[in-house]
């Protein structure tokens, strides 16, 4: 029982940045921003400059006594014309608990210009330390480190309409599906999720379209993402812009009741400031999720 609840709650999606929560997660197909490799390996390959992000997201505010914050911070780099590698990092340390993902991606275009392949080596890891205080139970701290893969494909439709592109993208994260019990017990095996998303981008309009669908463990997820580009000026040659968006996810099924997610983003020149709101159903009493993250193209 131990092991199952541990799987069932490791190493989820906290949300890794402000801007794709705020579009439901779907984020297999996006593919200009460094985020995404957390969801796709392949989504960096169309990149051709070097993004940063930093994110604070803070969960269930209405828990007294836990701090329940996680941190984000990615990066990504292109090498000439092989390819991009990226490093992304996720913690998340609530009270005496610590869990943490690394990842370390590499995408290329070699085959085709607008086909993208990608694979992640991600490092998994959590420790917890003996319970402290007057009246707790003398116990060892635990700790668990591990590995698996994760890899993926963004293929790219370009004008598939005037000014606007169609991207889909697959992914599949803990390929390996290692254990993560301290005991390597098999009913802790991550298991294996498949994904599959697209993206309508309208370079014309200035709107983005998000979907997907993801398959976990005899689960099938749905998601939507909606992205408006609602102000956009320029001022002594600095270009700046004010982003709407909004999106959700649902495990399909009759006793799901999903999350629905809302956010903005603002651009000045290089930077980006991007918030979101997370409104998660099935969790009432905990108040919602909100996220911010800071992103950077050099």
């Amino acid at each position: 029982m131990l092991s199952s609840t541990l799987v069932a709650q490791a190493f989820l999606d906290k949300g890794y940045h402000a801007r794709l929560t705020a579009l439901g997660r779907s984020a297999v197909a996006l593919t200009d921003n460094a985020a995404t490799l957390f969801y796709n390996p392949a989504t960096i390959g169309f990149s051709n400059s070097f993004r940063v992000f930093a994110g604070y997201t803070n969960l269930y505010p209405n828990v007294d006594g836990d701090n329940f914050n996680v941190l984000d911070a990615a990066a990504q780099y292109t090498i000439d014309d092989y390819g991009v590698v990226g490093i992304g990092i996720s913690q998340f340390s609530p009270n005496y608990w610590t869990e943490r993902i690394i990842v370390c991606s590499f995408a290329t275009r070699e085959i085709d210009n607008n086909i993208s392949l990608g694979g992640s080596i991600k490092i998994l890891g959590w420790s917890a330390e003996s319970p402290q205080g007057e009246f707790a139970v003398p116990e060892p701290s635990l700790s668990f480190s591990g590995f698996t893969f994760d890899a993926g494909m963004v293929y790219r439709i370009p004008e598939i309409l005037e000014e606007n592109d169609l991207q889909i993208g697959l992914s599949f994260l803990n390929i390996t599906q290692p254990s993560i019990a301290t005991n390597g017990a098999p009913d802790a095996n991550l298991p294996i999720e498949y994904s599959l998303g697209f993206a309508y981008l309208s370079h014309k309009y200035h709107y983005s379209i998000l979907g997907g669908v993801t398959y976990k463990q005899q689960d099938v997820k749905l998601t939507f993402g909606i992205e408006v580009n609602a102000l956009q000026t320029s001022v002594a040659g600095i270009k700046s812009a004010f982003i709407v968006r909004c999106g959700g996810g649902k495990v399909a099924g009759t006793d799901s009741q999903g999350e629905y997610n809302g956010g903005f983003g603002l651009i000045i020149d290089n930077l980006s400031i991007d918030y979101s709101y997370s409104y998660q159903a099935f969790l009432r009493e905990v108040g919602g999720i909100s996220s911010i993250a800071l992103s950077y193209v050099f």
